[in-house]
């Protein structure tokens, strides 16, 4: 099954949920993904709190395991079988969760598959606590993985992806009052299937990571101070409640009957 790309190709991520979840069971995916988890388990190991929700392209990609919060949570666009207990289904650009409520929020590569990605993340910052973490891991366009997505033969998953560019996020994230603490790069290798190949080219991997050329970034970014009041829609609005009237203020009727008072004397 193949993809024109998403400015000519608007269908949601179920269209191609199943394509994603078959790449990541392939060599060049299991490495890419085994690169990511190698940085993120680190940090997330120091993480804390109450919530932890994973925004990503499937929930059998599940990264929840590497953070020690009592309770994650994996996001999915449909009910799935054997998915886990604490899965959330609903739309991304609008999810069920109030504001300033998760204490950790993962996006893991879901920004490069969806229809609006600045929404997305509007939302992932929205339930995001005071000083909480949100974490981006997307596929970087300054790599060998960007470059093949403009190759005739390159029109299938991953690389119909958006390849986000990290000076745009650095500009959504600033208009959400985030501050970015780290980024780096993961997965100097080239795009090869090979598993063999894959092997044979682990030398150009970097202990410190892959410079600005890896073929997924990573950003952390912090909560500074809470998000502007969001424009709901008009069943998210508070509606008013028949029969609870507020009661009258009192305030300036005691003055009023003083002076009328000393007129009349």
């Amino acid at each position: 099954m193949k993809f024109k790309g998403f400015r000519k190709d608007k269908r949601f991520l179920e269209a191609f949920q199943d394509e994603l979840e078959y790449w990541w069971r392939q060599p060049l995916g299991r490495a890419l993904l085994d690169a990511e988890q190698k940085r993120l388990e680190p940090f997330l190991a120091k993480t804390f709190g109450y919530h932890f929700l994973q925004l990503g392209v499937s929930p059998y990609v599940s990264l929840t395991h590497l953070s020690q919060i009592s309770h994650p949570m994996v996001w999915s666009p449909k009910w799935l079988k054997d998915a886990g207990e604490s899965l959330l289904i609903s739309d991304a650009h609008a999810l069920p969760i109030p504001d300033d409520s998760v204490d950790v929020v993962l996006i893991h590569h879901l920004l490069d598959f969806v229809d609006s990605p600045h929404v997305v993340l509007r939302e992932a910052a929205r339930i995001t606590q005071h000083k909480g973490h949100l974490i981006i891991v997307g596929f970087n366009p300054m790599s060998s993985w960007g470059a093949c997505r403009y190759l005739r033969w390159k029109k299938t998953v991953p690389w119909s992806a958006r390849f986000i560019g990290l000076k745009r996020l650095n500009d959504w994230l600033t208009l959400l009052d985030y501050r970015i603490e780290d980024v780096e790069t993961v997965m100097l290798r080239p795009p090869i299937k090979s598993s063999r190949w894959l092997q044979r080219t682990r030398w150009l991997e970097s202990p410190r990571g892959g410079g600005h050329f890896g073929a997924a970034y990573i950003v952390w970014a912090k909560k500074q101070v809470g998000c502007a009041t969001p424009i709901r829609r008009k069943w998210q609005q508070n509606q008013f409640i028949p029969g609870v009237v507020p009661t009258p203020s009192t305030k300036g009727l005691s003055r009023t009957r003083s002076e009328s008072m000393k007129r009349r004397r």
